[in-house]
């Protein structure tokens, strides 16, 4: 038995909605199916615009929760004297004057002298470098990050 979908098979197909005695052109079959697509999009177009508006909704009543408690935490507690503006860091590879050059090498190797004291290892220096120079132009803090992140792999 074959299955063949023609326009007399609508009728059934609809639940007995369109008589059965009427024949639909092309023309017809388009316009219902185009209307029954656009109201489907419209329904889901409706649903997105109420999901979006129930989460603005919700984060606006999570927002006024958090500057009550906020406000809360502000009058309990103590008011300070004004924050005063720090000094703004100094760069990572700084130029060292070529006469205070022993003086920095003196000082990493000190530093390291007591880490291998601590671990339990022996350490070296061997040589001495700006920041930027040995790490290919990258900031130190960027590839510490970059080594945690990568380190798990």
């Amino acid at each position: 038995m074959q299955l063949m979908l023609s326009t007399n098979c609508l009728p059934l197909l609809a639940g007995g909605s369109i008589p059965g005695d009427t024949h639909m052109d092309g023309a017809q079959v388009a316009g219902v199916l185009t209307a029954g697509l656009g109201v489907v999009f419209a329904a889901l177009v409706l649903l997105v615009v109420l999901i979006f508006l129930f989460g603005k909704l919700f984060e606006l009543i999570n927002g006024r929760k958090k500057q009550k408690e906020t406000a809360k935490v502000t009058e309990k507690a103590p008011k300070a004297a004004p924050v005063q503006k720090k000094p703004a860091p100094a760069p990572a590879a700084m130029a060292v004057p070529a006469e205070d050059a022993d003086e920095v090498i003196a000082v990493i190797s000190a530093v390291v002298a007591m880490m291998s004291t601590q671990d339990g290892t022996t350490y070296q220096v061997r040589s001495v470098k700006p920041a930027a120079q040995s790490l290919g132009g990258r900031a130190v803090w960027a590839m510490d990050g970059r080594r945690q992140n990568v380190a798990p792999f």
